[in-house]
């Protein structure tokens, strides 16, 4: 009774700790694909003179992937990229609240706090917030990068 008592207590201590371990490591892997996709677009952009077209929330933008690690994925358990053209919305007026950001890749989940993570982790560019579920990475503005 008395080795059950203790392993229920280490394990009440050693669980939240793991379970913050696993966020940690899947918010740095968001993190560093977000950086992998925002070279792989600068490439692009340096080959061809102008952006990759909006592509869906999941999907590799067209001519992205040959830039990108091979196997790499938009689509996570925990999480799903979304390359971002929103240069017509803004000259229509109509670019998501809050932010100047024409082109970026966003990450989007049901966990805010996951996404806050992944904030803390993206120091070198802008990491707006674009609703409760999906933060952008700034790549380019309307003004250029």
């Amino acid at each position: 009774m008395i080795a059950l008592t203790v392993v229920g207590i280490l394990a009440a201590i050693a669980l939240p700790g793991y379970f913050a371990f696993i966020q940690n490591t899947r918010a740095a892997q968001a993190a560093a694909q977000l950086q992998a996709i925002r070279a792989a677009v600068y490439l692009y952009y340096g080959d061809l003179g102008r952006w990759p077209r909006e592509s869906v929330a999941g999907q590799i933008p067209v001519g992205v992937g040959q830039n990108l690690p091979k196997n790499f994925s938009f689509q996570q358990k925990s999480y799903v990229l979304d390359y971002d053209n929103w240069i017509a919305l803004h000259r229509r007026g109509q670019a998501p609240p809050g932010t100047t950001t024409a082109i970026g890749v966003s990450v989007i989940s049901r966990d805010p706090r996951f996404l806050e993570r992944i904030g803390r982790l993206v120091r070198d560019a802008k990491f707006t917030r674009i609703s409760r579920t999906k933060y952008t990475l700034e790549i380019a503005t309307m003004d250029g990068f």
